[in-house]
């Protein structure tokens, strides 16, 4: 799997708008697929992920508090699959996840997930159920 590029320059931080707005929308449409992800699940997956940022912003040191929450991203991944199991979640939903936890290598691609994952959920409102 290809990483994902977030940024349109990574070193100034610019975010490419793409994944705020149109690959935002298209994950979201992708998760229609059976069986259908509620948007409540969705949240969940979310607000784990929100609860690792408030960790890093509480921290003194951004670095080891993102050293120290990483093993936390790539728990994510056993969640997904579990969740897939249960059939609570679409297989779009495990492999969007799943790639995206694989492309952060550092706070800047943590960060920018975010964003996504929010956009994600914002759009969801128009595809899923609950």
């Amino acid at each position: 799997m290809s990483k994902i590029e977030y940024y349109k320059d990574k070193a100034k931080q610019e975010l490419n708008p793409v994944w705020v707005d149109s690959r935002a929308e298209e994950t979201a449409r992708s998760f229609t697929e059976r069986p259908e992800i509620k948007t409540s699940q969705l949240r969940r997956f979310y607000a784990d992920v929100k609860s690792l940022e408030r960790q890093l912003l509480d921290a003194r040191d951004e670095q080891a508090a993102f050293c120290r929450i990483l093993p936390m991203i790539k728990l994510l991944k056993a969640k997904s699959e579990y969740a897939l199991k249960r059939k609570v979640v679409p297989e779009s939903f495990k492999t969007w996840l799943w790639k995206n936890v694989d492309s952060i290598e550092d706070v800047c691609d943590f960060k920018a997930f975010l964003l996504h994952f929010e956009a994600v959920v914002g759009f969801s409102a128009r595809y899923l159920k609950d």
